[in-house]
């Protein structure tokens, strides 16, 4: 799948490494569980292999259409294997940010899931500090629907309204 300025596709090995150097830094973890060792990237990577050969659709890799550089990840995994329900998520490398790349991706992949998914709900989890993430989520027509009650994260859930 492509955007203007994306290639949004499925994870191969080969991106372990690169996609590790975006989880292991702090500014890029800081409100998820804090970076990841490569270990837990490697297992992210074999989670969204399987979710494609399951239901066709993952946290989707995400490249630069003009270099083929892995910049990070935007896409779905549900709430149950029923597809029902999909979170939404992204991360992307610093060197990335407020270019407007979230944007695009995550703009095409709602479409894209509104149109042939046809989920109940699509729906966010983001943590009350992370501003940047809540614009975007509110520029995609999300609205805050509840707080996760504080625990270890302090989370707004937004939701998608569908068609």
């Amino acid at each position: 799948m492509e955007t203007e300025r994306l290639k949004l596709r499925g994870w191969v090995s080969n991106d372990l490494n690169a996609f590790a150097k975006i989880c292991e830094r702090q500014d890029v973890m800081k409100y998820i569980d804090g970076p990841w060792k490569k270990k837990r990237v490697a297992e992210f990577i074999r989670e969204e292999k399987s979710r494609l050969q399951r239901l066709g659709h993952c946290r989707w890799a995400l490249e630069l259409k003009d270099s083929m550089k892995l910049i990070g990840f935007c896409g779905f995994r549900p709430l149950a294997e029923n597809q029902q329900q999909l979170e939404i998520g992204w991360r992307l490398h610093p060197d990335y940010w407020r270019q407007g790349l979230a944007f695009e991706a995550a703009n095409y992949i709602i479409k894209q899931a509104d149109n042939e998914l046809e989920p109940k709900r699509i729906f966010a989890t983001i943590h009350v500090n992370n501003v940047a993430s809540l614009k975007l989520a509110t520029k995609l027509g999300m609205k805050i629907t509840a707080r996760v009650p504080k625990t270890e994260f302090d989370d707004f859930i937004l939701d998608y309204p569908l068609k």
